[in-house]
Parts: C-alpha cells; sequence; structure tokens
C-alpha cells in the first residue's frame, strides 16, 4: 500500500471523510518526524553554559530600567504607606465588592490647597507629606483625591469668579 493511500486512511479512521491532499501531505510529514530521530543527533552536545562567575554582571541603568513589579500589579502602591502613617481611612459599614477603597485623612485639605493651581508636590510639602515619585502618581490616580480636588477646584473658581463680578459691578458703578 502506497504513504498516501494507507495516511488517507488513518486520517479516515480519525474521523476525517475527505482529506485534502495538503492534508494527507502534512500528516505524513508529521509522522516521519515522529518516527525518525532528527538528522542533527549525532552532532556534538552544545558547548556548556559559562558558570555565573563569568558573565558580565548588567550594569545599574539596565537594572534601573527593569520594572519592580510586573505589568498589571494591583497592589495599592499608596496604602501601606499611609498606613505606616496612621493616616488611612476605611468606610465603615458592610464593604462593597471590589477592589477597597484608599483614603487618606489629608486628601481633602490638599486638594483645598491644590485648588488655587498649587502642584500636588508643592501641597504636600506645605502640609509635610512626604511621598516618592511613584505614590505622588499614585495619589493622582486616586479616585478619592480626585473627587476631593474637583469639589474644591470648582469651589475655588466660583468665589473667584464672584469676587471678579462684585469687583467690576463696583467699577461700573463708578463710571
Amino acid at each position: 500500500m502506497s504513504e498516501k493511500l494507507w495516511a488517507r486512511e488513518m486520517l479516515r479512521a480519525m474521523g476525517i471523510q475527505k482529506p485534502s491532499a495538503t492534508l494527507i501531505e502534512d500528516w505524513i510529514r508529521a509522522n516521519r518526524a515522529e518516527q525518525e530521530p532528527p538528522e542533527d543527533w549525532l552532532t556534538a552536545p552544545p558547548p556548556p553554559a559559562r558558570p555565573a562567575s563569568q558573565c558580565p554582571a548588567p550594569s545599574p541603568e539596565v537594572q534601573n530600567l527593569r520594572p519592580k513589579r510586573p505589568r498589571g500589579y494591583s497592589k495599592s502602591n499608596l496604602e501601606p504607606t499611609l498606613r505606616e502613617q496612621g493616616t488611612l481611612e476605611r468606610p465603615r459599614g458592610v464593604r462593597k465588592p471590589g477592589r477597597p477603597r484608599v483614603m487618606a485623612s489629608w486628601f481633602a485639605e490638599v486638594a483645598r490647597t491644590m485648588a488655587d493651581g498649587t502642584p500636588l508636590k508643592e501641597a504636600l510639602k506645605r502640609h509635610g507629606i512626604t511621598l516618592d515619585k511613584s505614590q505622588v502618581r499614585a495619589v493622582y490616580r486616586n479616585e478619592e483625591f480626585r473627587r476631593h480636588y474637583r469639589e474644591a477646584r470648582h469651589r475655588h473658581q466660583q468665589d473667584y469668579f464672584k469676587k471678579r463680578l462684585a469687583r467690576e459691578e463696583r467699577f461700573r458703578r463708578t463710571l
């Protein structure tokens, strides 16, 4: 029996009623690869890897570029620091499903300081709060902090424009 006929019969036995010519050829090729050893099996094995003492150490610049945690890391960067400082607040009552919110007692004060356009780092310094670069970034991304900031900014702009309109009104009366 020829190899192609034999392959066709084997494929039909597997449940393929009308195997195509390319499927038959691929099946023959795969079957040969399983039965025959690779051509380079008699050649010398690859050279052994260098011991760790001979490997060059990566430079500090390269080590700094590597991420500390894998991508998609879901632990809070801010929560451990706030817990250490004693400013972490947890809402009372039944916890909602999902990731717990991170709230600090100083979010509202810092947001009020930032309402007039003061940068976050400067506002944190004014309140005596020290955070590293990644934690400052986490504060910017924090939902609760952004809510406090939006409210404070809105209130500040309302007050500013009311005062401005009042000054313009007084000026018009003098004319």
